[in-house]
């Protein structure tokens, strides 16, 4: 079981007891438990200076789910909404640390390269820079570490979520380094010795690269498909959304151009860049400068009808219609 947060329309956030489970053919999926709604503190009930216990109707919703569970399971999911002075005295006299966890034998490293085969890149650049917070992750992704075992046997929802709460922990002057080091940014400059510092780069590149990854990230069965949660999202999904915002809204905003923004995109340069997409779609560039978002997004439907397989379509072309929407759409709202 694990802690999950969603974002809601109205802008707060609610907070999810879920669980990871493997279909009948071994796909890793997710599932709600229990709704703790926007203050899971309600459901822990305190007894004296420094006893608690959790709501008896979380545990019914667990066992009810036919979920097996250990008790410091619980705890280890509520922890953070117990009250602070009760966490320094737990923690101070041993508390959850103090348990007896049996020793393991350490794994060779082809044991763990066979464990970890299947973890993606992208899961093991963001778990890498957590870890080290360094912009240089080419040794330390391609070598079987057991600081990658946190992400065996989970579904994608419970990574995405375990990740989300590490990601707080960052400091906001580290964040520019997390973005630009976990979507491979330094391998699209090299072999520059300057590719590991983001600020040495050129904007326009960067933003480019970015975009690009992005784009393919989105389209990589092997990221979404392992227990995705939703099952069917049309654009670009959740999981990715923040990293486009705290991309361009954010840490990238007010990196050093000759020009705006807005004149970026409309450069000759760019736009010789983007030819390739202004073609897919069918539009020239004053084309899609005079649209509104509203007529490029009805001119994508009409296209995608005309391309989706289901209608005679080629599945390629519309993959490559999709990129092309998804990065031009930036373009606009820019």
């Amino acid at each position: 079981m694990y802690l999950a947060q969603e974002r809601q329309r109205d802008g707060t956030h609610k907070f999810f007891i879920r669980h990871s489970y493997q279909d009948g053919e071994g796909a890793w999926l997710t599932k709600d438990v229990f709704d703790l709604g926007h203050d899971p503190e309600q459901f822990i009930i305190y007894v004296g200076l420094h006893g608690f216990y959790f709501a008896p109707e979380i545990e019914e919703a667990v066992t009810g789910n036919g979920i097996d569970y250990k008790d410091e399971e619980l705890e280890n999911i509520l922890w953070p909404f117990i009250d602070p002075d009760i966490r320094r005295t737990i923690e101070n006299f041993g508390g959850r640390r103090a348990r007896n966890k049996p020793r393991r034998r350490r794994k060779s490293d082809a044991e763990l390269s066979e464990m970890q085969k299947a973890i993606h890149a992208f899961d093991k650049r963001r778990i890498a820079f957590l870890r080290f917070v360094q912009t240089n992750l080419e040794r330390i992704v391609g070598s079987p570490l057991p600081i990658y075992n946190c992400l065996l046997n989970k579904s994608r929802d419970e990574i995405e979520q375990m990740i989300h709460f590490m990601e707080l922990d960052l400091r906001s002057f580290e964040m520019k380094g997390y973005l630009y080091a976990i979507f491979d940014l330094p391998s699209r400059f090299y072999p520059r010795r300057s590719r590991f510092i983001p600020d040495q780069q050129d904007p326009d590149l960067l933003d480019q690269y970015f975009l690009e990854e992005l784009c393919r990230l989105n389209q990589d069965p092997f990221y979404l498909d392992k227990g995705i949660r939703p099952n069917a999202f049309h654009g670009l999904h959740p999981y990715l959304q923040k990293y486009l915002s705290l991309y361009f809204d954010i840490y990238f905003r007010d990196a050093p151009r000759q020009n705006s923004r807005q004149a970026s995109w409309a450069s000759p340069r760019n736009a010789a860049r983007d030819q390739k997409y202004y073609d897919i779609m069918g539009l020239s560039l004053e084309e899609f400068s005079a649209m509104s978002e509203e007529e490029f997004k009805s001119h994508y439907r009409r296209k995608a009808l005309e391309l989706h397989p289901d209608h005679g379509g080629s599945n390629e072309a519309f993959i490559a219609l999709k990129e092309a929407y998804q990065i031009l759409m930036y373009r606009k709202r820019w």
